[in-house]
């Protein structure tokens, strides 16, 4: 009889504990729900743009892993093919082309990649970014399902004359790893990097607006191997001059780097000079002579460049 008395008192206690519990949790979850409601008002009543450009869809992706692309026989190939140039691929991963002939370009003109397409290895798997127009160069990002944001292993920059035709290029490209790959992965909301750039970072202000927000690739970490992991991450742009870019899984924002152009350039430079002969090849020329002008021609159009950036700099 005691011992019944016993199981039943403990039997009561555990209820109540369970009740109690029960209760705790649905009071936390209120308590988010609420934290999450007041963040996302106090937002709307900040920001503009919100409900016109910024979704409330659930997004998934994979982390990328990645590796500079090396160019094989077939991709030899098809170089030769491009009309209207000659190339140097400089350590099997730096492509440089020069145009014979400037040829004109209209980016306003939908017309324009199949253009490219004639004269760019691989030109769709670019999409274009912007136009810098102090140093008058295209700035394309390689996409693998997505746009990959500012990775010089991964970028096409065109280098136009003052008449804005195209006259040089350089190309870096990635590929994925197929044995490396991850699984899809769910990823913070849009409105959870707003959240980042206006209540943690204060990047945004009061009376700014989202203008557009877009999913693209940030390299997290490079690898000994030369390998990079890919970073699915948000890009929001706001009053349509400002972008932003913030990790869409570990939410932190990602610094920009201002420099990105002038920096990435100089270090294209650095590595032709440096490079030895037998790391060049040059493709489309008839002989030694039209190797050395075509590489005397290149590199003075990179360091017209450089000299540009040193230019800009210095005012």
């Amino acid at each position: 009889m005691q011992w019944d008395q016993t199981k039943l008192l403990f039997i009561i206690c555990f209820l109540v504990l369970d009740i109690f519990l029960i209760q705790q949790l649905l009071t936390k979850e209120d308590y988010k729900y609420s934290e999450e409601s007041s963040t996302e008002e106090e937002i709307a009543s900040n920001i503009e743009g919100l409900k016109e450009n910024v979704s409330d869809e659930s997004f998934e992706a994979p982390l990328i892993y990645a590796m500079n692309k090396s160019y094989s026989e077939s991709d030899i190939t098809s170089l030769e093919k491009l009309n209207n140039q000659q190339q140097v691929i400089v350590n099997n991963y730096l492509l440089i082309g020069r145009f014979k002939e400037p040829v004109p370009i209209n980016l306003e003109d939908e017309s324009y990649q199949e253009k490219l397409n004639g004269l760019i290895f691989n030109s769709q798997s670019y999409t274009f970014w912007g136009k810098d127009t102090s140093k008058d160069i295209l700035i394309f990002f390689q996409q693998i399902e997505y746009p990959i944001f500012y990775n010089k292993n991964a970028l096409l920059l065109i280098q136009l004359n003052d008449n804005g035709e195209m006259i040089q290029y350089v190309q870096t490209m990635m590929e994925k790893e197929k044995d490396d790959q991850q699984d899809p992965e769910k990823l913070n909301s849009q409105m959870n990097a707003i959240s980042t750039l206006f209540l943690k970072e204060n990047l945004i202000e009061t009376g700014d607006k989202v203008t557009d927000v877009n999913l693209g690739y940030h390299n997290l970490i490079s690898l000994p191997n030369g390998e990079q992991v890919l970073n699915p991450t948000w890009n929001v742009e706001v009053n349509e001059t400002e972008d932003y870019f913030v990790n869409a899984i570990e939410g932190h924002n990602y610094p920009r780097n201002n420099d990105f152009i002038d920096t990435t350039y100089h270090e294209f430079i650095d590595e032709m000079q440096a490079s030895e002969q037998s790391s060049l090849l040059f493709l489309q020329t008839e002989d030694e002579d039209e190797e050395e002008e075509l590489y005397e021609t290149i590199k003075q159009g990179l360091l017209n460049i450089g000299n540009t950036i040193i230019g800009v700099g210095n005012e």
